[in-house]
């Protein structure tokens, strides 16, 4: 099966968990880049504003999620939602039969949420699993063990 871990982190919490689930599957991962300028108290004020408008950006991949079976999307929460360049990639991708799965990193209040928006955006996928991750958990490495044991959930078949 071919995998891959995609995903979108602006301060690198998002990218240490991506990095560790493609690491522990053994998988391709693709960081997703947001052709905005997200950098500086600016950024930060308008990523949450755009999050929270739902508003999508422009980004550039390096690869198709198209040519995978199965892919794991991850992004932070931002105004308790998906970041704009994860919205834009689960928009302009198609999903349509493979199977899906979603990780992100911040309050755990919106995590459910933020999964059931990412859900309705692959309408014709497979979700075979979601990961939450508290900031401080990926801060001080307790992580790990989420991690290993999400892709020991997900199965390989």
């Amino acid at each position: 099966m071919k995998i891959l871990v995609a995903y979108y982190s602006r301060t690198g919490n998002t990218k240490k968990a991506g990095e560790a689930i493609a690491k522990e599957l053994k998988s391709d991962s693709d960081e997703i880049a947001d052709l905005k300028n997200r950098s500086g108290i600016i950024g930060w004020f308008g990523a949450g504003a755009d999050a929270y408008r739902k508003k999508l950006t422009r980004i550039r991949t390096r690869k198709e999620p198209e040519s995978y079976d199965m892919i794991l999307v991850g992004t932070p929460i931002w105004s308790g939602n998906m970041s704009a360049a994860v919205r834009t990639y689960l928009t302009n991708h198609d999903f349509v039969g493979k199977k899906v799965s979603f990780f992100c990193t911040g309050g755990e209040r919106a995590m459910e949420k933020t999964f059931e928006e990412m859900k309705k955006l692959v309408p014709k996928s497979v979700v075979v699993g979601s990961l939450g991750l508290l900031e401080k958990e990926v801060k001080s490495g307790e992580y790990e063990k989420k991690v290993a044991s999400f892709v020991r959930s997900l199965g390989r078949k």
